[in-house]
């Protein structure tokens, strides 16, 4: 090989140098890739799919390899796993996803389950169970619901409760033979004085069943579902069983509810609406407003009718 080269002219000292340049290079360009390649951290990640309240085990840890950014303190490093097993998730997390700080706290912050959920949300905060199989509940299938998801729910109203009426005592005449029986002399309502009177008697008047009303405009927040159906595994299919193709479901009697994060101060208008409420509509929706709801009544449904139609001309 080496006397072919040489007979065919080539100087074997160009070749030499033109390798040595070619290796020096491309070390070159190695240096400065990886210089500039971003630091990594070792991370710890879920090894399977965890629910809120779940009990992180080691076996529930895997370490993952991610680049080191400004998101980096949200991570738990894997020097932590030790510290990390035993604690309690308070937010869903999928299998492989890196867990982060505030999805978990320590067992001694709250010891019970669902309710850890709490310690990641201010006080004054109430996990309510809402159930979505009671007969005067009208919302989408339980599988269309997941943790994280904000719900609006609104009660209808058609009639109010009957009044509870007190007799009148009849006056004794027997034991008060001289004192005379005068009836009751009936006290007319005077009529409103100013426009704001009559406004707010107006507003009284109309302020009756039937009605709708939405319950929390900002939005309740869905923390856990209860009584999803189990997947039916199919032992001779393999992506059945790894969850990445179609999904079946057996059918069993287990309450279908979904909890709730609303305040404290609306639990009882929330309890009364599924007690006395003809209809509660639950709808998902991306986010809630600020302003409380105003309400819309079967007169506004009559002003509304009438105005459109005095717009169309009909």
């Amino acid at each position: 090989m080496l006397k072919r080269l040489m007979s065919s002219g080539i100087n074997i000292a160009v070749l030499g140098v033109s390798i040595v340049l070619f290796l020096v290079a491309l070390f070159g360009l190695l240096s400065i890739g990886n210089a500039q390649k971003p630091e990594t951290m070792d991370i710890l990640a879920a090894a399977n799919s965890l629910n809120i309240g779940d009990v992180i085990g080691p076996n529930d840890l895997i370490i993952k390899t991610v680049f080191l950014d400004e998101n980096a303190d949200l991570y738990i490093s894997a020097d932590e796993g030790d510290s990390v097993s035993g604690s309690l998730a308070v937010l869903p997390i999928h299998a492989g996803q890196p867990i982060l700080r505030d999805a978990i706290i320590s067992p001694a912050a709250e010891d019970t389950r669902l309710s850890a959920a709490l310690a990641s949300y201010t006080s004054g905060n109430s996990l309510f169970p809402f159930p979505l199989d009671a007969a005067n509940v009208l919302a989408p299938e339980i599988q269309s619901f997941l943790p994280g998801d904000k719900v609006a729910i609104t009660v209808v109203i058609a009639r109010r409760p009957q009044e509870i009426e007190t007799a009148t005592p009849e006056p004794d005449y027997f034991t008060l033979p001289d004192e005379v029986y005068e009836a009751p002399v009936a006290i007319e309502t005077p009529a409103p004085d100013t426009a704001v009177d009559q406004e707010k008697q107006a507003l009284e008047e109309r302020g009756y069943p039937p009605l709708a009303k939405d319950l929390f405009p900002e939005g309740a927040l869905v923390i856990s579902v209860q009584g999803l159906p189990p997947e039916q595994m199919d032992d001779g299919n393999l992506e059945s069983a790894t969850g990445t193709g179609g999904t079946s479901y057996s059918s069993f009697s287990q309450p279908e509810r979904l909890m709730l994060l609303i305040p404290d101060v609306a639990r009882e208008e929330l309890a009364l609406a599924l007690q006395q409420g003809n209809l509660l509509v639950v709808s998902l929706i991306k986010e809630g407003v600020d302003e409380p709801s105003t309400g819309f009544t079967y007169w506004d449904f009559e002003d509304l009718f009438k105005a459109e139609h005095s717009l169309t001309g009909e």
